[in-house]
């Protein structure tokens, strides 16, 4: 799977998932203040910037796959990452279970709805 995505910076890296409808350039206005301390790589989610969609039905378990395996193939495994939105979501799934990811932080994560609401979410997105 290919991923589109873009590394700045210098120091320890830091990876950044956009939200639904984003790409890497969501994360524009902080950039440059992350920069300063860290190596940002800031990814375009399948389907979404410049990353080619994924092949069939998109879930979360395969958008989290197609992350995992970006991630092994450049050596990244054990990276920190922050996931705002869908995003956060997926952060939240791949640090649970466990190996892919450092230290997270999930910015208004997506996905944890009930009801008319879980139902109302998942038929906008899916």
């Amino acid at each position: 799977m290919q991923i589109n995505y873009t590394r700045r910076g210098k120091g320890k890296p830091l990876l950044l998932i956009h939200g639904l409808g984003g790409s890497w350039q969501s994360w524009r206005p902080v950039l440059d203040a992350l920069m300063a301390e860290r190596s940002v790589v800031a990814i375009d989610l399948p389907g979404f910037g410049k990353s080619p969609p994924l092949a069939g039905r998109v879930t979360l378990d395969g958008l989290a796959e197609a992350v995992a395996g970006f991630l092994h193939m450049r050596n990244l495994s054990g990276i920190d990452a922050v996931g705002s939105s869908l995003g956060a979501r997926l952060v939240l799934e791949l640090a649970r279970r466990g190996g892919v990811l450092g230290a997270v932080v999930a910015l208004s994560p997506s996905g944890f709805w009930t009801g008319l609401h879980r139902h109302s979410y998942l038929g906008a997105v899916w």
